[in-house]
C-alpha cells in the first residue's frame, strides 16, 4: 500500500512486484526465527499477503478491496498481543511508516519494510537492529518517482553492536 496523510486524505501506492520480491528476499537472508505467522498492517489491495505462505493477520484503513481477510481498522490504534514467531512484511503509509515499523516489531520479531528514505535517518537505533538498508532512488512507484529504502528490522538483542560503537 502507501501513504495516508491527514484525517481526511488518503494516498495510496501500491507495492509493485519487483519490491515485494526484494522484501521475501531481505527475510529469506535475515530472518532467523521460525515463522509462526506474518502480519500486513497496511494491505492495501493485498499483493504483500497474497505470497504469504503461512497463517497471517492484515489490516488495512479502508479495506477498498472488500477482502475478507484483510480487517478495516485503524491499525495504529489495534491491541495486538506479542506473538513468538510472527514477521511483519509491509508497505506502510511514509507519513508515519517508523510508527507503524515499530508498533510491529512490539508484536512480532522481524519487520521487512519499505519506507521513505528518510526513515532511514529516524530509526532509533539503540533500540532497533537494521540487519540492511537497501536505497532505491528515483524509483517508479505508480504516477510517482520516489526514493525509498527497504529494510531488514527486529529489536535489538544481547550482543548486538553496530561498528560505529564501542
Amino acid at each position: 500500500m502507501g501513504n495516508y496523510k491527514g484525517e481526511d486524505r488518503e494516498e495510496k501506492f501500491y507495492t509493485p512486484t519487483e519490491l515485494i520480491d526484494e522484501l521475501f528476499d531481505l527475510k529469506d537472508r535475515f530472518c532467523d526465527v521460525d515463522i509462526t505467522e506474518y502480519l500486513e498492517n497496511s494491505a492495501g489491495a493485498g499483493y504483500i499477503i497474497d505470497r504469504f505462505d503461512k497463517e497471517y493477520i492484515a489490516y488495512d484503513i479502508n479495506n477498498e478491496t472488500n477482502r475478507n481477510d484483510i480487517h478495516e481498522c485503524d491499525y495504529l490504534k489495534e491491541k495486538i498481543e506479542y506473538k513468538q514467531g510472527r514477521v511483519a512484511i509491509l508497505n506502510p503509509p511514509f507519513q508515519k511508516g517508523l510508527k507503524f515499523v515499530y508498533k510491529a516489531l512490539e508484536e512480532g520479531d522481524w519487520c521487512f519494510t519499505i519506507l521513505s528514505q528518510n526513515s532511514l535517518l529516524n530509526i532509533d537505533y539503540t533500540k532497533y537492529w537494521v540487519e540492511e538498508i537497501q536505497l532505491w532512488r528515483g524509483y517508479n512507484f505508480g504516477d510517482t518517482k520516489v526514493s525509498v529504502c527497504l529494510m531488514a528490522v527486529r529489536k535489538r538483542r544481547e550482543g548486538d553492536k553496530y561498528e560505529y560503537e564501542n
